[in-house]
């Protein structure tokens, strides 16, 4: 039988995926075995949701323009100096302590997203949306989270639409011979910077249509999901499971050697 959705008591694997975001994000910086450790356990998870490891990792590349915040480190902090020399008319240096900070950033962000990836393919969003009230959180918490789900689907179809659209106009990167067509460096970023503008316009737009739609039909804004489904019976163990096994791994991450 086709499962509801809502209809299952999805709180033990929405508290196991976030003790195992709060257990990376507590990793030291340069602990990067038991960020590995951490990679691993979360593809094997995928792989059981029939997520292919390539692919998860592939998907969780959505952090990585996020995180470039963190990139002046390596060039502000002045201890563990592992470089430093002119560029142009400016003088820089590389350090050691702000390479692995930012190198940290990125991977625990990559690996937490790559979790909410597997969390996502393991529930829909009104069962999150369920589980999350069932654990005593505020609507408007639980009402964002799943909100934010669903139009995170509205981002991924608006981009493919124009990237169809793109190739339908014959716009290849590559041409006949195989040589690079299309202009500098330059010229590339800002037609990127042009499509992801497009995006958001075109995606915000969207999601204006859908509230208007939501609000013509009487919405409260409080995500519908039916009926309480009926609570796990081994809740309490599986959660007591994986919060042993999280914490094991958050102190791996403590006790490792980092590089």
């Amino acid at each position: 039988m086709a499962r509801v959705p809502g209809q299952v008591d999805a709180r033990a694997t929405v508290i196991a995926a976030l003790a195992f975001i709060l257990a990376v994000a507590l990793m030291p910086a340069g602990a990067y075995v038991a960020m590995a450790a951490a990679w691993l356990l979360v593809a094997t998870a995928g792989a059981l949701r029939g997520i292919a490891p390539l692919t998860l990792a592939r998907r969780g590349g959505i952090v990585f323009p996020f995180v470039l915040a963190a990139l002046p480190l390596i060039f502000i902090r002045s201890d563990e100096v592992i470089w430093e020399g002119l560029v142009g008319p400016f003088s820089l240096h590389v350090s050691g302590v702000g390479l692995r900070i930012a190198l940290s950033a990125l991977l625990k962000a990559w690996i937490s997203v790559q979790a909410s990836i597997v969390l996502v393919a393991t529930a829909d969003a009104p069962t999150i949306v369920v589980a999350l009230r069932r654990m005593r959180l505020p609507d408007a918490i639980a009402t964002s989270a799943g909100l934010t789900i669903r139009y995170l689907e509205l981002l991924r179809d608006e981009a493919q639409r124009m990237l169809r659209a793109r190739a339908a106009r014959s716009v290849s990167p590559v041409g006949v011979g195989g040589e690079r067509v299309g202009g500098s460096i330059a010229w590339r970023a800002r037609t990127t910077g042009n499509l992801v503008g497009s995006l958001f316009l075109r995606a915000y737009a969207r999601a204006a249509r859908v509230e208007e739609a939501a609000l013509s039909r009487g919405a409260t804004g409080s995500l519908s999901t039916g009926s309480l489904p009926t609570a796990d019976r081994y809740l309490g163990v599986k959660v007591v499971a994986a919060v042993t096994l999280l914490l094991a791994l958050s102190a791996f991450g403590q006790v490792v050697p980092r590089l």
